[in-house]
C-alpha cells in the first residue's frame, strides 16, 4: 500500500517547489494521490495545495463528476477549480489527442510561476505507454515513455507515481474508504490505451508477472539513453548552425553519418517546438531537400511543421498563413499598422531613416507587396538594383519574398519593411 510519508519524500527529491496543483479526475489514481499527499502534509505543513478538475464536455455525467471532485476537495479542505472546455472533435481527429492536447493547454493556462503540476500516473500506465510506443515504432524518444520530471509552461510536471503499481494506490483507496469515479470511457476498447489493459497486458502477466517493473525498468534506460544522446546533440548542434539564425547548414549536415544527421534533424525539430516527423517524412527530408539540387526549393510538410533549404540552409517553420500580396494599403505613418494576414505590426519609428520631407502629409503612402520587376534605390551603391537581388544579398528565402512589406511615397517604392 501507498505509504504517505515515503511519497512525500519522493516528491522532495523531484522538486523543491511547494506550490502544488495536482490535476484532479476524481478517478482512482488521482484521488489517492490528492488524499495521500494531504494526510503527509498534516505533519510538514509544507505544501500549498490545490486542485483542478477539467470537463472536457465529451460526456453529459461530466457535469456530476465536477460536483463530485469540488465535494472530495471540500473535505480535505483543499480548493479546486474546475475548467469547462466544451470540446468538438472533429470527423478524423483522434479524440484522445484532441482531449489531452486542450488538457494541457487548460493546465498551463492556471499554472502560476514557480508551481508544479502533478499528475497520477503510476507504474501500470508507465508499462502501458512503453507498450503503445513500441507498437508505434518508436525510437529512444517514445520509448523513454512518461518522465518523472519535465519542464511545463511556467513550472514543472512531476509524475511522483511512477515506480507505484495501481494496486498499491486500489488498497490506498480501499484502507482509507475513498470514493472515487469509475469513467465508462476507460471501458472502451477503440482506445488502444483501454485495448493493451484490458486485452494485453492482463495475458503477459500470466506469463510475466512482475512485467509492469521490468517495462518501468526499460523506460529509465531508455530515458538514460535519450537524456545521453541529446548530451552529444546539444554539441553536434553548435557545429551544424546555418548563416541564418535558426537553421541549419545541409553541407555540414551531409559530414555526419545518416543515423547521426537523422538524430540531429529531430533534435532540431524538437528545439524548435515541432512535433516529430515518421521515419518516412524524416526520409523525405534527407532525400528531396538535402540532397536537391542547388537552385530547388523543396518542401517537406506534416502536421504544423514545414521543412525547406534555401541557399544550403535547412530550413522548419509554421506553415504560412493566407497572405494576398494583391494589397495595397494606405498608411498614414503616424499610427501602428496592423497586417492580419502576416500577424505584423509596423510601426512609426521603422520609418525614422526615411527622409523627412518625404514623409509630409501631403505625400501619398502606402504598403504594398512583391509582383515581380520592382527596384530599389540603394544608398551605399548609388544606384538602383532589382528587389530580386536586393532579397537574394539579404537572404530573404523565397517562400517570405511575397510576404515582406514595401514602402511606397508617392508611387515610388522606398524602402523594404524587413
Amino acid at each position: 500500500m501507498l505509504n504517505v510519508h515515503q511519497l512525500l519524500q519522493h516528491l522532495d527529491t523531484l522538486t523543491p517547489s511547494k506550490k502544488v496543483l495536482i490535476a484532479f479526475s476524481g478517478g482512482l489514481d488521482s484521488s489517492v494521490l490528492l488524499h495521500a499527499l494531504v494526510q503527509a502534509n498534516q505533519v510538514s505543513k509544507s505544501l500549498q495545495l490545490r486542485a483542478i478538475y477539467i470537463d472536457h464536455g465529451l460526456q453529459a455525467i461530466a457535469s456530476q463528476w465536477s460536483i463530485h471532485c469540488h465535494q472530495f476537495c471540500q473535505t480535505l479542505t483543499v480548493d479546486c477549480e474546475t475548467i469547462a472546455l466544451g470540446l468538438k472533435v472533429q470527423q478524423g481527429q483522434s479524440l484522445e489527442a484532441v482531449a489531452r492536447e486542450a488538457r494541457y493547454q487548460a493546465f498551463a493556462t492556471v499554472l502560476q510561476r514557480g508551481e508544479v503540476l502533478l499528475t497520477a500516473h503510476h507504474q501500470d500506465d508507465q508499462a502501458e505507454t512503453l507498450l503503445i510506443q513500441l507498437f508505434r515504432g518508436a525510437g529512444v524518444n517514445g520509448l523513454a515513455a512518461m518522465p518523472a520530471v519535465t519542464n511545463f509552461a511556467k513550472g514543472q510536471q512531476i509524475r511522483p507515481l511512477l515506480n507505484t503499481p495501481r494496486q498499491a494506490l486500489l488498497e490506498y483507496a480501499q484502507h482509507h474508504n475513498l470514493a472515487f469515479i469509475e469513467d465508462p470511457s476507460n471501458q472502451d476498447q477503440a482506445f488502444d490505451r483501454n485495448y493493451f489493459r484490458h486485452q494485453i497486458v492482463p495475458r503477459l502477466k500470466q506469463r510475466w508477472p512482475s512485467m509492469n517493473q521490468v517495462l518501468s525498468r526499460v523506460a529509465h534506460h531508455q530515458a538514460e539513453a535519450k537524456y545521453l544522446l541529446e548530451e552529444y546533440l546539444v554539441s553536434d548542434l553548435l557545429t551544424v548552425q546555418g548563416e541564418v539564425e535558426n537553421t541549419l547548414s545541409i553541407d555540414q549536415l551531409k559530414c555526419y553519418s545518416l543515423p547521426r544527421c537523422k538524430a540531429i534533424i529531430r533534435y532540431f525539430l524538437a528545439q524548435q517546438g515541432f512535433l516529430a516527423p515518421s521515419e518516412k517524412k524524416l526520409q523525405h527530408i534527407i532525400s528531396d531537400v538535402l540532397n536537391a539540387k542547388q537552385e530547388a526549393i523543396p518542401k517537406v510538410h506534416w502536421q504544423g511543421v514545414e521543412v525547406r533549404r534555401y541557399q544550403g540552409d535547412l530550413y522548419a517553420l509554421s506553415p504560412l498563413s493566407q497572405h494576398n500580396a494583391q494589397h495595397v494599403i494606405t498608411w498614414d505613418g503616424q499610427h501602428n499598422l496592423w497586417l492580419p494576414s502576416l500577424n505584423r505590426v509596423l510601426k512609426p519609428e521603422q520609418l525614422d531613416d526615411i527622409t523627412p520631407l518625404r514623409l509630409k502629409s501631403n505625400h501619398k503612402m502606402e504598403i504594398r507587396f512583391r509582383q515581380g520587376g520592382e527596384k530599389i534605390y540603394q544608398e551605399h551603391r548609388h544606384c538602383h538594383c532589382s528587389l530580386k537581388h536586393y532579397f537574394q544579398e539579404v537572404k530573404i528565402p523565397p517562400w517570405e519574398r511575397s510576404r515582406i512589406p514595401l514602402l511606397y511615397i508617392d508611387g515610388r517604392l522606398v524602402k523594404v519593411m524587413i
